[in-house]
């Protein structure tokens, strides 16, 4: 080097050093709430790992949860973005029923594009209603990618988007149906739909695999700004992951889980280049035992479909015994019985028995038919003792009668119990009775 490079190499150096600039430092995670300056009630839960530079853009994960819970559903994602940098962002006013939600998303992106240092790739993911949001929302606005969890849709919304689609579904999920019509149409299946079979109910999934779907979609996505293109050592790892999840469901006897885990990176350009993975995909789906589970499972999915008609005609035609009994039964089956299959049918089951309720206990609410909700809640009572809303609508018999403390104290309890929707207690009851509620 030059006298004179040198000197200002270390002219430069000096000023940056004075300044607090250090080569080597690094960006400090973040984890705070914030909320939207156009609207200060759309709070949002954000966490940015750490950087390498102050410059550096990460792609951006919008998440939202069916209850409104974005500080429960970010933590979901924290391990992933800890593999796959990213800034989470989890709304804490979009929920199930709530109006314009499109706008609301749009909204909080904007927001934070304006605040923090995301990129221009967009990833979007929500469970049950937030996964039909987070579709609806993908529908209208421009998406890289989409992990919807414990829902679906029809093939000609899926075909409509422009994005790779990854459904996280439970076998023994009450919404199962939406994912299971593809694995009996394979063929017309859109192309960028993955399907990630688990056995997680009607929850989020766990973080590691939540963490494998987000790393999915950041390793597969090309040409991105914000995503640097994986070195050849993370692809090879990210490939030894998938076969090693593959080889533990094939050892555990989970052979639909271990095929679709083969499907879904046979038929993905940058996995695909593997050809190990079609080999062992063609091999899995030949095999009789894929036959014999796709068999099964055909046959528990009829027999849920027969069962569910009766059942929603047995909350208004059978006795509170009855259901008692029905209740009972059902659950040994699902403790006790040795058939996988079958275990996962009841509970299925059991999950839309509990939405029937609450869907049926609404209905009764809007037609103050106080006898229908009444046998309502006894048998959601019986289903989900612990759930919130078999106290907030045991409150609505005793306000129709005037007995406004015994309906206090039941919505308290709720709230106890974990009820947060304000906005539809306010909107149930007068202020008389919704300010007492602390």
């Amino acid at each position: 080097m030059k006298p004179i490079s040198l000197l200002i190499f270390f002219l430069i150096l000096t000023v940056s050093c004075s300044n607090g600039f250090k080569l080597t430092e690094k960006i400090a995670a973040v984890e705070k709430t914030d909320s939207c300056r156009v609207d200060s009630q759309h709070t949002y839960e954000v966490y940015i790992p750490e950087r390498s530079s102050s410059l550096e853009k990460l792609p951006l994960l919008v998440i939202i949860d069916a209850h409104g819970n974005g500080k429960f559903a970010l933590e979901k994602f924290k391990y992933g973005a800890s593999h796959y940098p990213a800034i989470l962002i989890a709304s804490n006013l979009v929920k199930n029923g709530f109006l314009n939600y499109e706008t609301a998303i749009q909204t909080l992106v904007e927001d934070v594009r304006q605040k923090y240092p995301a990129g221009e790739t967009l990833f979007i993911t929500g469970f049950s209603g937030g996964a039909r949001m987070a579709l609806g929302y993908a529908l209208q606005e421009h998406v890289n990618g989409l992990i919807l969890c414990g829902a679906l849709s029809g093939a000609s919304e899926l075909h409509s988007l422009h994005c790779t689609v990854i459904s996280i579904s439970g076998t023994d999920d009450f919404n199962f149906m939406e994912t299971a019509q593809y694995l009996f149409q394979e063929q017309s299946m859109p192309p960028n739909l993955k399907i990630e079979l688990t056995n997680a109910s009607h929850n989020w999934p766990d973080s590691i695999l939540l963490s494998n779907q987000l790393g999915f979609l950041y390793l597969s996505l090309r040409q991105a700004t914000d995503i640097p293109s994986p070195a050849k050592s993370e692809l090879k790892q990210f490939e030894q992951q998938q076969y090693s999840r593959i080889d533990s469901r094939k050892e555990q006897g989970d052979i639909l889980e271990a095929t679709w885990i083969a499907r879904n990176m046979s038929t993905t350009a940058l996995f695909g280049n593997d050809k190990r993975f079609g080999s062992v995909y063609n091999e899995l789906k030949a095999s009789k035992a894929y036959s014999s589970q796709l068999d099964q499972l055909k046959n528990s999915l009829q027999f849920e479909i027969n069962a569910r008609q009766p059942y929603l005609e047995a909350f208004y035609n059978q006795d509170s015994l009855w259901w008692q009994n029905e209740i009972y039964s059902i659950r040994k089956k699902i403790e006790t019985g040795q058939n996988r299959f079958k275990k996962d049918m009841y509970k299925r089951i059991t999950g839309f028995l509990g939405i029937a309720c609450y869907s049926l206990g609404n209905q009764a609410i809007q037609e103050r038919n106080a006898q229908n909700l009444t046998k309502i809640i006894s048998v959601y009572r019986m289903l989900e003792p612990e759930n919130s809303y078999v106290l907030y609508f045991s409150a609505f018999p005793y306000f129709w009668q005037g007995n406004n403390r015994t309906a206090i104290s039941l919505l308290k309890k709720a709230k106890e119990a974990g009820f947060s929707d304000t906005n539809q207690m306010k909107n149930d009851f007068p202020v008389s009775i919704t300010s007492e509620i602390n």
